[in-house]
């Protein structure tokens, strides 16, 4: 009964102050995480936001941009919010600025997808999901040791990757074994822990303008606790 009262309390208090909000959101197709490639923004980051929007009354647009227009749509006041974020990006960018991370939403592996017969094989070009940033491999980019190969969704590079196109293919574990899965080649690629060890990498939402908005969604990440843990398994996290 108690939690009834609690959760009741906290609902009321925060559709009391209900608004609207602008969230920049990737124009990408990186599903099931999150998909701008029907034109619709869908996945398992719209349904936590929307939940979030369900919950607290808040009414959320989602702005697709381009991956590296994100940061300074965000630090010039265009946008209320950014998803996904992360304290390691754009961090020259955001000199000055105060960003107000919320806690993790989502956990998931970051890794380097091979053909299985280039496991243990030296990496001489790597495929990424175009804007999207080696940091691992940084300084073997910046000194010509490594070649970056772009393409524009997941599927792309994974194709890139059968094709030899690439040598491997940097992406979310689960974004890679979701599409290899739909092209019907589950273990036609396989993750190389020589390349990049298998560790867990985190997305977050962000604001700079509205730090009382990160501190209700961290509530409710936390209140709702259960029905996130559903919807993630839903997703295959």
């Amino acid at each position: 009964m108690r939690a009834w009262i609690a959760g009741a309390t906290y609902l009321m208090a925060c559709q009391a102050s209900a608004a609207s909000y602008t969230i920049a959101v990737e124009d990408v197709d990186y599903f099931p995480i999150y998909s701008t490639a029907d034109g619709q923004y869908r996945g398992y980051a719209r349904e936590l936001l929307d939940l979030f929007a369900q919950h607290s009354g808040h009414q959320f647009t989602y702005l697709p941009l381009p991956i590296k227009r994100i940061t300074p749509y965000h630090v010039r006041d265009r946008v209320d919010l950014a998803y996904p974020d992360h304290p390691r990006w754009g961090k020259a960018q955001k000199q000055g600025k105060q960003v107000h991370y919320s806690v993790p939403t989502l956990t998931f592996q970051d890794v380097i997808l091979v053909q299985p017969a280039r496991l243990g094989l030296p990496m001489r070009t790597l495929g990424m999901v175009r804007g999207f940033t080696p940091w691992k491999y940084l300084a073997e980019v910046e000194a010509g040791q490594i070649k970056v190969e772009e393409a524009p969704g997941p599927a792309n590079l994974l194709r890139m990757t059968l094709l030899g196109r690439v040598d491997g293919a940097n992406m979310a574990l689960q974004v890679g074994r979701y599409h290899l899965q739909h092209m019907g080649i589950q273990q036609a690629l396989v993750p190389d822990p020589k390349l990049m060890p298998i560790q867990d990498s985190q997305y977050y939402l962000s604001s700079i303008r509205h730090p009382k908005l990160i501190a209700e969604f961290d509530r409710f990440m936390k209140t709702e606790h259960a029905t996130i843990k559903t919807l993630q398994h839903k997703y295959g996290f």
